[in-house]
This record gives structure tokens, sequence and C-alpha cells, in this order.
């Protein structure tokens, strides 16, 4: 199957013999991959650019943590509640159980 001329390996000048970088076929991002050690890496371009970016890579930090507090302070509400309700169908069923101490608690042998 011939590949396309955009999805061709392509080698920069500035680049070693080794390294080649090319479109991922799934994802279209770029791929570098050194032939010398076997290993393959995403390039990201706008990495690079925003090296400068600290404050921005701060706010979203500090946005995500937020986000995760949230989310953990949901679930956690989630889990005590249904740990309360729990609790509730077994004191139910505890005095349920008080209520008829005359009857024995069926058993899988007693089915026979």
């Amino acid at each position: 199957m011939p590949l396309a001329e955009d999805a061709a390996p392509a080698v920069s000048e500035a680049m070693p013999n080794h390294l080649f970088t090319f479109p991922c076929p799934c994802c279209n991002k770029m791929i570098e991959v050194d032939t010398r050690s076997g290993k393959a890496r995403a390039v990201r371009a706008e990495e690079s650019k925003q090296a400068g970016a600290l404050d921005d890579l701060l706010a979203s930090q500090k946005q995500d943590q937020r986000r995760l507090d949230d989310i953990f302070r949901t679930a956690k509400g989630s889990v005590a509640r249904s740990a309360d309700e729990l609790d509730a169908k077994l004191q139910r069923a505890k005095e349920e159980a008080k209520k008829d101490k005359d009857e024995k608690p069926r058993t899988p042998f007693d089915l026979d």
C-alpha cells in the first residue's frame, strides 16, 4: 500500500540520521523514533513553544485540584450515605430477628 506524500517519514537536516519523525496513523500526533535505541516518543511542538508559561500551568493545576477535590468530596458523601443506609437495614433486620426468637433461620441444609 503506497504512503501518501504527507504521511511519509520526514527527516530534518537538523536531526541526526537515526531520528525519524512521522505522523501517527491513528491520532495524527507527530512521533519521533530513534533507530539506534529503538525508542519512540510523541513530539509535542506546542510544549516547546510554551516553555515560559509556568503561571498558566500553575493556574490549570489549581483548577484541576479544585475539580478533583469536589469530585472526591461528592464521592465521600455518597459512600457515607450508603454506609448509613446499610447500617439502617442491619438495625431493621436485627429488630425483626428479635421479634421472631422462636423461629430458627433457614439454612441450605434444611432445604433437603
